[in-house]
């Protein structure tokens, strides 16, 4: 049977309910509600090759968009939402938690290589007893826009199926950095190569006159195979990592506040688990895939950094 997995969301690791996939809608009505004194927001996943809970393959007409086809996104989690109050972009984390040791396979090692050359700014603790990996959301998130909006109105629609494309954090920096914004941030390579320097990070302020939107979004994993690909030929079949027990926040992706290193206060969580199955009824192991996957975009530009 094709694998298959629960997408839940909630304000807290505590507090967790389904995260709507592959909805299609065109506003964000279907979106979900984040609502709490810290943070205000709505969240939408959207998964090529996502199985349903009836074992159906579905997907979106998100990735039919040319900048995300191009990229070779396989899934996205898009956020909408502000601050209630102010906190410094340098605080401010995304990124991954787990409840449990990973059984981490042969090859971690260069695909840490891999993230902290994608991420400079990443840190991590992997072989923990519950390990993290985190990152500045102003310097990691592949996609950020933003808009000044009266903090006592609400949420704007948007569109998730219709990605937005240009980047503008100029309504975020207006007012909050010193000295004033700099120019030039129009691309996503020159806001995370600027927000590499802690320094810029923390003359820059987040707070409830500011709406962010983020599309935190990837081709790295393919659905419905449950395999992590990397350019180099290197891929990861995950089902053969899963020991047969629910996966608790086995991808978390997160927002935190950090008191020194790992994760602290949680604005929100979004959570990747493998159901149990019955017994003889799980997946079975991915084939192959090194060769069918055809570079992206994104894995070309990386190749000729790295050049």
């Amino acid at each position: 049977m094709p694998p298959r997995f629960r997408v839940l969301a909630g304000p807290s690791y505590d507090s967790l309910s389904p995260l709507p996939v592959n909805t299609d809608s065109t506003d964000s009505s279907a979106a979900f509600t984040i609502k709490t004194p810290y943070f205000e927001g709505r969240i939408i996943g959207n998964i090529k090759g996502f199985v349903d809970d009836a074992g159906e393959v579905v997907t979106s007409k998100y990735f039919e968009n040319e900048d995300r086809r191009k990229d070779g996104v396989t899934w996205s989690i898009q956020i909408q939402g502000r601050f209630l109050e102010s906190i410094s972009a340098n605080d401010v984390m995304f990124g991954n938690t787990f409840d449990r040791p990973l059984k981490l396979p042969w090859g971690t090692a260069a695909a840490l290589q891999f993230a902290h050359y994608i991420d400079p700014v990443l840190t991590e603790d992997l072989t923990g007893s519950k390990p993290w990996a985190l990152s500045p959301a102003i310097s990691t998130m592949p996609h950020i826009t933003s808009m000044r909006h009266p903090r006592n109105s609400p949420l704007p629609s948007f569109n998730p199926i219709r990605p937005f494309v240009t980047e503008d954090i100029r309504p975020l920096l207006n007012g909050t950095t010193t000295p004033p914004s700099p120019p030039g941030l129009t691309t996503a390579s020159k806001r995370k190569k600027y927000f590499e320097k802690e320094a810029r990070r923390k003359a820059v302020t987040y707070g409830p006159d500011v709406v962010l939107h983020m599309d935190f979004c990837y081709g790295y994993f393919q659905f419905p195979e449950l395999v992590l690909a990397i350019p180099g030929g290197i891929t990861f079949d995950l089902k053969k990592y899963w020991d047969r027990q629910p996966v608790r926040r086995g991808l978390t992706v997160g927002r935190f506040v950090s008191e020194g290193k790992g994760p602290g206060q949680v604005f929100f969580a979004v959570q990747f688990e493998v159901p149990e199955y019955e017994e003889g009824q799980g997946p079975e192991p991915a084939a192959d895939v090194e060769e069918e996957r055809e570079p992206t975009e994104e894995d070309k530009k990386l190749a000729e950094d790295v050049d």
